[in-house]
């Protein structure tokens, strides 16, 4: 990524240097900040535009923010992550590892247009919500990102995607002034910590539905439809992409074999790891393992 920001108020609160090779387009309503971010504090800050951030896989991120009259909230977050902060909230991120960042900016203004032309509402007011799982915006994302990464960001393209985030935003985070928040579905925090830190503990085990079910007391039936409410995944998706983040960690060891990794992080075969690591990744474990020796960390 060759195209380099300006000193851009736009960008408070680094408290590091922005990388040398860190992407900045500038589009008609919105703006983009692309990064191959390494680790880094983006201090208490506030914007006069919405932002939406979004890390993806091996993020890991600790979010502290503070809505108007409410206390200081937190959330921890590793994996892919999106994060919607209106304009003039208080926030504070710490990005804990090396990995693909993405903000968008978009100005007030812009968002009321769309929300006038798209759904007939003249007013609106987007709810605070910090590191949760939305594939659809993740991968718009991770579009720019890729798209970004040759130096260059195709106007329209950039417009496209950043119209279908801003409907999405409208669509899922937002709400009429004056209308109570939209109720939050599915597993709660509680529950949903739980089922995580029961998948984590022992990847190598049959992590059925069945069990994970059992964890937090609930049918398998009732348990699916609040995991992927809560999530944006089936059990099924989230554990393999578990299972996958833990076998990247372990190809970074040259001295493990493939088979051993597959039944470390639970497939059945290794050629069942193959095939799901080529599906999440887009490669075999062995070109993924070569890639991280030829490239500098």
């Amino acid at each position: 990524m060759t195209q380099p920001s300006q000193e851009r108020m736009i960008l408070v609160g680094a408290n590091e240097p922005l990388p040398e090779d860190h992407f900045w387009f500038d589009g008609e309503g919105f703006s983009v900040y692309a990064a191959k971010q390494p680790r880094s504090t983006w201090q208490e800050h506030v914007h006069d535009c919405v932002q939406v951030t979004v890390g993806l896989e091996p993020a890991h991120m600790h979010a502290e923010w503070r809505a108007t009259g409410k206390l200081r909230q937190s959330k921890e977050f590793i994996g892919n992550a999106v994060s919607v902060i209106p304009a003039r909230i208080s926030h504070k991120t710490l990005w804990q590892r090396r990995a693909a960042l993405i903000h968008i900016y978009i100005r007030e203004e812009f968002l009321l247009r769309l929300a006038s032309d798209v759904l007939q509402r003249d007013s609106l007011e987007l709810q605070t919500t910090y590191l949760v799982r939305d594939l659809l915006i993740e991968e718009l994302a991770r579009s720019l990102y890729l798209e970004s990464e040759g130096g260059h960001l195709n106007a329209a393209v950039a417009s496209a995607a950043v119209m279908t985030l801003c409907v999405r935003l409208l669509r899922a985070y937002s709400v009429r002034k004056g209308e109570a928040p939209y109720a939050t579905g599915g597993l709660g925090p509680t529950r949903e910590r739980r089922v995580r830190e029961y998948i984590e503990a022992d990847l190598e085990r049959d992590l059925s539905i069945q069990s994970l079910a059992g964890v937090v007391g609930l049918s398998p039936q009732h348990f699916a439809v609040l995991f992927r409410e809560s999530t944006g995944f089936t059990p099924h998706q989230y554990v393999n992409h578990r299972r996958i983040a833990c076998a990247q960690e372990l190809l970074k060891k040259a001295d493990v074999p493939l088979i051993e990794i597959s039944m470390q992080c639970g497939f059945s075969s290794q050629s069942q790891f193959i095939t799901t690591f080529r599906k999440l990744v887009g490669m075999t474990p062995g070109r993924f393992r070569s890639s991280l020796t030829a490239s500098p960390s």
